[in-house]
């Protein structure tokens, strides 16, 4: 075995330690072992993150050199080991904050096990972490400034694909957005050399330059997106839909389409099918660069939720219609989730942390998420399930530090479709999770 900061920390689980905790959590132990697994990247990452700031290397210098010399990979007395395990814990708490529970939920999710015992394996990994990282730094005789450097090397080599999250939801303040350009400033985006900053809802909208093949540069200007943007959604707005599982666009519809008929694909999305994850993978459009109001920016696309989502909120002309409330609804495009399970993919939680920062840009705003599926299976099975991703995606936005009083959840099951079933990518493009500003 390749001995990494990852395989070490496996290793230092004993299996006395696994059996102990199945027996007071009653659960398997093999579920535990894998949630262990699971638990490792997030640790490693929140501690990587820990030193990256104020006194941090000194502090996890001083931790991690206080659980060596308790001997927390070894057996030790019972008291010892509740005294770590609630240091464990209270320190994950920390390191994580409002993304605790999340965190928690999360893997108690992926591993099939009970919150309350994935909390007790996250405790357990973050007690072996420090342990094997207060063994590696007694051996190198490092200091704190080398414990870190090494410590990030190893956090930014970490290849873990099955970690319950990313490192970007342990600590949303800090790793949310990129910093933030001066204003007015250029920013290079891929496929685009200039571009502008122009002011949006109390933040800045950045909107590169596209070249169109054969005939030079073609500047599109914010106000211009903006103003075709309106109009479309006035002409959107008058036109009936499905159900609430109609999502905005910035292309219209090549034929109006009756009220009782599904819309097709080409009036809402653009993307493909992919065969191997089972998913639609979503063109999101021209890249640009939102900067919110807190100095955080997002690189999405011209077409993606999160723009879509910030333009509603931000532009003062378009308003919550609180008559027909299947209007207005906006489909997340990269948000997705194991096949039948409510497990949400790592990709996931990037999207959702973007619109966790936008809705906290904006702490007047009340959105509600809709959960969707196709039409295969059982009804009441897959409205269930529906239910649930809501619940799922609005629990990892208030996690995020969005109150969670001003996010609700609602699923639909196959009752909203829109478009038919009859084929892999229509089935696809029905299951689903989408967001609704009911306040702004």
């Amino acid at each position: 075995m390749e001995h990494t900061l990852a395989n070490s920390i496996q290793v230092a689980f004993r299996d006395e330690t696994l059996d102990h905790l199945a027996h007071e959590t009653d659960e398997a132990a093999m579920a535990l072992r894998l949630t262990f697994q699971r638990a490792i990247p997030v640790v490693v990452q929140a501690l990587t993150g820990r030193v990256s700031g104020p006194d941090g290397p000194e502090a996890v210098w001083q931790l991690s050199r206080e659980a060596y010399g308790a001997s927390v990979l070894e057996p030790t007395t019972p008291e010892n080991e509740q005294a770590w395990a609630r240091r464990g814990d209270a320190l994950m708490r920390g390191l994580l904050g409002e993304s605790f529970h999340f965190t928690a939920l999360r893997l108690a999710t992926a591993g099939g096990i009970a919150l309350p015992a994935a909390e007790r394996v996250l405790s357990a990994a973050a007690v072996a972490t420090l342990g094997v990282i207060g063994e590696h730094s007694q051996e190198h005789n490092f200091s704190p400034a080398a414990l870190a450097a090494w410590l990030q090397q190893e956090g930014t080599a970490l290849n873990a694909p099955a970690a319950p999250q990313p490192a970007a939801v342990l600590a949303p303040a800090a790793a949310s957005s990129a910093s933030a350009p001066p204003v007015d400033a250029v920013v290079p985006v891929p496929g685009a050399a200039a571009g502008a900053w122009v002011p949006m809802g109390g933040g800045r909208a950045y909107t590169p330059e596209a070249t169109a093949t054969g005939r030079g540069a073609v500047r599109w200007p914010w106000g211009l997106l903006l103003l075709l943007a309106v109009v479309l959604g006035y002409l959107f707005g008058h036109q009936r839909e499905s159900g609430p599982a109609a999502a905005l666009s910035l292309t219209p519809p090549p034929d109006r389409v009756a009220a009782s008929a599904p819309a097709p694909v080409a009036a809402t999305t653009t993307g493909r099918y992919d065969d191997a994850s089972g998913n639609y993978i979503y063109d999101t459009g021209q890249p640009l660069i939102l900067r919110l109001a807190d100095g955080t920016t997002q690189k999405v696309g011209a077409n993606s939720t999160e723009n879509r989502l910030y333009m509603f909120l931000a532009d003062p002309t378009q308003q919550v219609d609180s008559i027909n409330r299947t209007k207005g609804w906006i489909n997340f495009d990269r948000v997705y989730f194991d096949p039948g399970a409510t497990t949400l993919t790592d990709e996931s939680f990037m999207q959702l942390r973007n619109i966790a920062s936008i809705l906290n840009t904006f702490p007047g705003s009340v959105v509600k998420i809709g959960g969707y599926t196709d039409s295969t299976g059982a009804p009441l099975k897959n409205f269930q399930l529906s239910e649930e991703r809501a619940k799922i995606a609005m629990l990892a936005i208030a996690g995020m530090g969005v109150d969670l009083n001003r996010v609700q959840a609602k699923g639909y099951g196959g009752k909203y479709f829109i478009t038919p079933n009859t084929t892999a990518e229509g089935r696809a493009l029905n299951r689903r999770i989408s967001i609704r500003v009911l306040k702004k």
